[in-house]
């Protein structure tokens, strides 16, 4: 193929200073190549958005995955297989993978999942259908393993793991607190995604309700943001509880981490305190999407989605809403070819 016109990709132009800035990213523009054999053209439609880029692009060696200036900026992608050289995809396909902030991508197709919108739209790949989804389920359900009574904490509980792990939860017949940074977040907790208890933790007495709320102790933190909350949640875990460590959000734009100073609570109540990477499960996500699949058709699960209109050059803008608070559930750049 060739004259197939220009891909617009999103760099790093510089190593940010605390929360990102539009001029720490920049924007250009190449030809699209003729694609060889073996390979795939895809056209995205939908770019994930996720905190965890924060981490990343930090001036540090520390951390895997590590994008320096000039990079593409990493994020994973949904989207069109519009030309096709490879025999295992075919032109009309629409397939998911981490192939960064561009509006079209060449893949020789490994590390690339094919979606089926059957089951869910195309957006939801990347996110309560998706890695999102799949980390709350397995981390929950093979990790955490609650009971009908328990008590579960879910930190950063209005976020693309948080609004997914705590309905799941709710299935298993826990008791389910959210803590999240706004009263009309914690209305939407409780309304929409049928959560017991939503805590805004900006709130003056935010861990007096919590403690009020865990009166029994809380069996199981699921913590996607690190921070003082989960580090005050610390001090109300029960008996061999469980402290499963999904994400630091708090964390990511810090210039040092801070880690938690509570911990002496695990000791003496026998917990737990575990890291989760989602890939352990690979092999398993499609057993995880037929029982989500079942739930959403049953009412009994939602996949929340806040999906931002808008170009590759707009993807700064809302990765900066996500560090907001802006989103319910998975925040999501929609791009105006999306179907």
């Amino acid at each position: 193929m060739s004259n197939l016109g220009k891909n617009k990709q999103l760099t790093l132009a510089k190593h940010p200073n605390g929360l990102t800035q539009i001029d720490d990213f920049s924007i250009k523009e190449i030809d699209i190549p003729e694609i060889k054999i073996g390979e795939i053209l895809i056209e995205t439609h939908y770019v994930g958005v996720d905190a965890a880029l924060r981490l990343i692009v930090r001036d540090s060696d520390e951390f895997l995955f590590r994008v320096q200036p000039g990079d593409i900026i990493h994020a994973n992608i949904a989207g069109k297989v519009i030309a096709s050289n490879n025999p295992e995809f075919n032109v009309g396909e629409f397939v998911n993978g981490s192939l960064g902030v561009q509006s079209f991508a060449i893949s020789d197709g490994s590390n690339l999942e094919k979606c089926n919108i059957d089951l869910a739209p195309l957006g939801s790949w990347l996110g309560g259908f998706g890695v999102s989804g799949l980390t709350a389920y397995f981390a929950l359900f093979d990790e955490c393993k609650p009971q009908p009574g328990q008590t579960v904490l879910i930190t950063g509980a209005a976020g693309a793991v948080g609004s997914m792990a705590g309905q799941l939860a709710k299935l298993a017949g826990a008791k389910v607190i959210g803590t999240t940074s706004s009263k009309e977040k914690c209305k939407w907790l409780i309304d929409e995604l049928g959560y017991d208890v939503a805590i805004n933790y900006n709130d003056d007495d935010w861990f007096e309700q919590l403690e009020k709320e865990a009166s029994n102790r809380i069996n199981i933190i699921f913590d996607n943001t690190g921070g003082f909350v989960m580090n005050e949640g610390l001090k109300l875990i029960a008996m061999h509880g469980v402290v499963l460590l999904c994400g630091s959000t708090s964390q990511y734009s810090q210039e040092k981490m801070d880690g938690p100073s509570n911990y002496i609570w695990l000791g003496s109540m026998r917990a737990r305190l575990q890291g989760f990477v989602i890939f352990d499960y690979v092999e398993r996500y499609s057993e995880a999407r037929e029982n989500m699949s079942n739930w959403i058709n049953s009412g009994l699960l939602k996949i929340p989605e806040y999906c931002c209109d808008g170009d590759i050059g707009d993807f700064p803008e809302t990765f900066g809403k996500l560090f907001e608070g802006k989103n319910l559930g998975k925040m999501l750049l929609r791009l105006p070819i999306a179907d």
